[in-house]
């Protein structure tokens, strides 16, 4: 059976650090990845991800197995094909997460484990959705979205920084609401559907990775192309922009997913990872934007970006985002 290829190697350029709390095995052979940061909240799912990178070691995996324990208590086993788990704790205290992959005749072959605070939910929130469900006038937005935000993200959106530093926080403002809006126009359950079918694709086992790269990818819903030509160095694809009318767009898009999917494997499940994991998905979110407002607002601080041309400079660089990057003619 063997490691899926989308567990079998960190992104080039980067640690586990950058995709999430993480801990090492004992003998350097799998690591642990955690999507959300130490403290995780009570009744909340978190996915949990074992990357085994010694291809010896991975060569021979035929299962994994998770040991959860809450408080000390009785281990709660899971078994898995892949290096991927869910698990939503039941109570405050701590958590203890082994991951094990696992050989022929149940043989232990790398295991890495983490532990964790387990917190309740966010009661200022939880105030403020009762408020606003409680009284008359605009609500909340999202309640569940905001959840999701502030319970789970929250550290990951909050530390993003500008590659050059400026006054304001109209970056960070920025950030989130991209963040808010990936969040609110898929649920978790799709976003992880479709991380499923990119992840399936990568390891031959599902549809067209380009089809699948037409729609945007994680938590903040970033476009793959997008991603691969704004990687530093030299990017895996050229930037390329697509026409804004939208009958010319359709055909244009299509050819430039087709130079995504021709890739090198590795740099295909590199930008699958980054987009996967929450803390590289906002992190990258930071970098794109930032990119988008150096290439066609260059010296625009982004306080400017929002507020000034009555928010024509900040609609841009969302559409350069979400659909692009779209040619303004």
């Amino acid at each position: 059976m063997g490691v899926r290829k989308t567990e079998s190697r960190i992104p080039a350029n980067h640690t586990a650090a950058d995709l999430g709390q993480s801990a090492a095995s004992a003998d350097g052979n799998s690591t642990l990845v955690s999507f959300i940061a130490n403290p995780i909240v009570v009744g909340r799912d978190n996915t949990y991800v074992l990357f085994v990178t010694n291809a010896g070691v991975a060569g021979s995996v035929q299962g994994f197995q998770w040991s959860f324990v809450e408080n000390g208590g009785a281990p709660i086993v899971q078994t898995t094909q892949f290096g991927e788990a869910v698990y939503r704790p039941n109570a405050t205290g701590t958590l203890t997460v082994t991951a094990k992959a696992m050989g022929a005749g149940n043989a232990e072959l790398s295991s890495a484990m983490l532990s964790q605070d387990v917190v309740a939910t966010n009661a200022e929130l939880e105030g403020m959705i009762t408020g606003a469900t409680d009284q008359p006038g605009p609500g909340i937005g999202n309640p569940e979205v905001a959840r999701e935000l502030v319970n789970d993200h929250n550290i990951y959106y909050q530390s993003v920084a500008l590659q050059a530093p400026e006054a304001g926080d109209g970056f960070k403002k920025m950030v989130f609401n991209m963040v808010y809006e990936g969040a609110n126009h898929r649920s978790m359950s799709d976003r992880r559907d479709h991380l499923q079918q990119l992840a399936a694709s990568l390891n031959g086992t599902g549809g067209d990775f380009g089809a699948l790269a037409g729609q945007g990818a994680g938590v903040s819903g970033i476009r793959l192309a997008v991603l691969a030509m704004s990687l530093g160095g030299s990017p895996p694809l050229p930037w390329t922009e697509l026409p804004e009318s939208l009958s010319d767009r359709a055909h244009a898009d299509e050819a430039l997913r087709q130079s995504l999917a021709a890739l090198d494997e590795n740099q295909r499940i590199d930008l699958f990872n980054l987009a996967r994991f929450p803390k590289s998905n906002i992190t990258w979110c930071g970098k794109i934007l930032e990119g988008l407002r150096n290439r066609y607002f260059p010296g625009a601080n982004f306080n400017d970006v929002l507020t000034g041309m009555q928010g024509t400079r900040a609609h841009w660089i969302v559409r350069h985002f979400k659909e692009g990057p779209i040619a303004h003619s």
